[in-house]
């Protein structure tokens, strides 16, 4: 079992956002999908750099997911002023869900698949479209491993393993980082070698709850680190 909680010195609301410019109010009166950058996700205390990722091997292991995959999500946005931002595919000119090809829509279409999303979506049933979001990490993480390991040949130091990794980060608004119903889970197999130069371990993983965005298996190579 593994858990990890940070506490900031400071808010991201102490720091300067951009400056303003002429014509953001025009683009502010669209609608609640447009906003500038300190009013978006404005409950958030730590900065990107410091928050917790899962998946993958590591520290913050989570196998069965690629490496730094796993954690809130929030729509991608585009900057349409000089501090203000809307979700990819929505209009500058009338804040609808443009996002498809049609002369204009390139300059602010997503993937042009016609879903948008919008600017306060958290839960993974809030988005319309998975592929225009990105993982912005959590304040806080948990996370646990169920694993069997047997030995292939002891002569070489060689070992396989089966396991299932559970756990998911959470975001400052998301407070019961205990609620395994929360939780992603993935599972796989794979081998290890305590080699003369270190361990090394290949991993074939498999996500239980496989979102649309997610690679399912998931092979990955390690070299060394605190998953042995």
């Amino acid at each position: 079992m593994r858990a990890g909680y940070a506490v900031p010195f400071n808010r991201i609301g102490d720091f300067d956002t951009l400056n303003p410019a002429p014509g953001d109010d025009a683009f502010l009166a669209l609608g609640p999908d447009f906003q500038r950058l300190e009013d978006i996700d404005d409950d958030l205390t730590l900065a990107l750099t410091e928050r917790y990722f899962l998946g993958g091997l590591g520290q913050f292991q989570l196998r069965g997911f690629r490496g730094r995959s796993v954690g809130p999500r929030r729509a991608i946005l585009r900057q349409v002023g000089g501090n203000v931002f809307t979700p990819v595919g929505r209009s500058s000119v009338d804040g609808a869900c443009d996002d498809s090809f049609d002369g204009l829509g390139p300059f602010w279409s997503g993937n042009l698949n016609g879903a948008c999303n919008d600017i306060d979506d958290k839960d993974i049933d809030d988005f319309e479209d998975l592929d225009e979001t990105d993982v912005i990490g959590g304040n806080k993480f948990a996370s646990a491993t169920l694993e069997y390991r047997f030995p292939i040949s002891e002569t070489v130091g060689l070992q396989g393993v089966a396991f299932m990794d559970m756990g998911n980060a959470f975001d400052e608004t998301q407070p019961n980082l205990f609620d395994v119903t929360e939780w992603r889970y993935g599972t796989g197999a794979g081998v290890q070698w305590f080699s003369p130069f270190g361990p090394l371990a290949v991993v074939l993983g498999f996500p239980l709850d496989k979102l649309s965005v997610e690679d399912s298996p998931v092979f990955e190579f390690s070299i060394g680190g605190s998953a042995f």
